[in-house]
């Protein structure tokens, strides 16, 4: 049980002078006070990503932890916030921790991710074609998520096809052929065709017989899920060579038809592919070994997004902007510290973050909350949008190649951190082999 914390009459003021100090430092300091009762995210006076960092910074300046779980059914006020301070408890770090009641890794073999790649929709959106075509105002995209364009599939391409390069790319990166493989897992939120996307991945990839195919679920948590499961087949001896491979094509899912408004227009289309194999098989010493996962699920958040099909092929989607974004700030940051204490990694020794990227706005924030470069972390969702199971994946990829142009000796750990609807965490560390 958390220990609880009294504050004293003079702590409580000090409680009013952090929000004060917090709120003028996101709005300007010669902005006036609004009225402490005030929605400060209905009244305009701060958008949703703008009441993440005011929040973010005034845990910070306290020292009290998680404050935002405390505000999920209360209004975004400066009263608010006070009550939430008054009302915390700070316990000691275990009770925090993100890491209770967390699968953990199965087996002593490592497990290296000998090769990656990743590939994008071909056609190239500028975000304010998407703005209107999903009825937002023109320019609300770029100003207010950050970004610049979206990744669409051509009529040519599907998750199929974008997949297919992908696993191709590694294979020849890692001079592997299909045959080798015993396993191919694939991940997909997108994908809902029958036979499945492991089936055919497996088909056109030309694997043999005896190769086992695989789906995970997970939403934009399916690659740390694949990942997991080819990590155990292969530290139990039941596969020496694995392929897991994602791919997501949003762009004929969440159409204008069907999705109005912001959530359609932030996702964009792509794949990306590993392969990983025992440590006798992974080539020229370069490949990066796969250490712990972290799993778990932040239930308290589960009615922050939720999607369902209609009658009628319409899609009933429930998206809470401002309590997501808030929740997956603080959980990120969660699993951050949990890899950093689990691995015995600083995050300030980190070379790259491969983490989920709902838009840049919040990749900005999340790099400035854990104390580390934004440049750490690979701009992918800018250019991109919100690739779903793949954008963790393509992450990792862009990171890996990063590593690949320094020096051996130079090369850094990489931290692999994503969300999942639900509100599903989990996390991992790579470490150069």
């Amino acid at each position: 049980m958390a220990l609880r914390q009294t504050f004293s009459a003079k702590e409580k003021d000090s409680f009013r002078r952090i929000i004060e100090t917090c709120f003028r430092q996101e709005v300007g300091l010669s902005a006036p006070l609004p009225d402490e009762m005030a929605d400060l995210i209905q009244m305009g006076i701060l958008d949703s990503m703008a009441w993440v960092s005011f929040l973010r910074a005034v845990e910070t300046a306290s020292g009290i932890s998680d404050l935002a779980s405390g505000l999920n059914e209360r209004p975004a006020s400066l009263a608010s916030v006070l009550a939430a301070l008054r009302e915390s408890s700070k316990g000691p770090l275990a009770a925090n921790d993100p890491q209770k009641g967390l699968n953990k890794y199965l087996g002593t073999v490592p497990v290296f991710l000998a090769a990656s790649s990743s590939a994008r929709g071909s056609r190239v959106v500028p975000s304010e074609e998407v703005d209107r075509a999903f009825g937002m105002p023109v320019g609300k995209l770029r100003k207010r998520a950050g970004i610049e364009s979206l990744a669409y599939a051509s009529e040519e391409e599907n998750e199929l096809t974008l997949g297919t390069k992908a696993a191709d790319d590694a294979l020849r990166t890692a001079v592997c052929g299909p045959q080798e493989l015993d396993w191919v897992i694939a991940t997909s939120e997108t994908h809902h065709d029958y036979p499945a996307l492991a089936a055919q991945l497996h088909s056109r990839l030309l694997a043999r017989e005896n190769c086992g195919a695989l789906d995970v679920g997970g939403g934009c948590l399916g690659l740390l899920n694949a990942l997991a499961v080819a990590q155990s087949l292969i530290a139990s001896g039941g596969a020496r060579t694995v392929a897991v491979v994602t791919a997501d094509v949003h762009s004929r899912t969440l159409t204008p038809e069907r999705v109005a408004g912001e959530f359609g227009g932030l996702f964009g289309d792509g794949a990306s592919a590993f392969l990983l194999r025992r440590e006798e098989n992974a080539l020229g010493g370069f490949g990066y070994q796969l250490g712990e996962f972290l799993f778990g699920c932040a239930g308290q958040y589960a009615a922050a997004i939720r999607v369902a099909g209609k009658k009628g092929g319409g899609l009933e989607v429930q998206f809470e902007g401002e309590a997501l974004s808030r929740a997956a700030i603080t959980r990120m940051e969660k699993v951050i510290a949990a890899v950093e204490a689990r691995s015995g990694i600083a995050r300030q020794a980190v070379g790259g973050f491969a983490t989920h990227q709902p838009n840049p706005r919040l990749l900005t924030l999340l790099a400035k909350q854990c104390g580390v470069s934004p440049e750490t972390f690979p701009p992918i969702c800018s250019t991109a949008g919100n690739l779903g199971s793949s954008m963790c994946g393509a992450a990792l990829h862009a990171a890996l190649q990063n590593a690949a142009n320094v020096e051996a000796r130079q090369r850094k750990p990489i931290f692999l951190v994503s969300l999942g609807p639900g509100l599903l965490f989990g996390g991992t560390w790579l470490t150069p082999g």
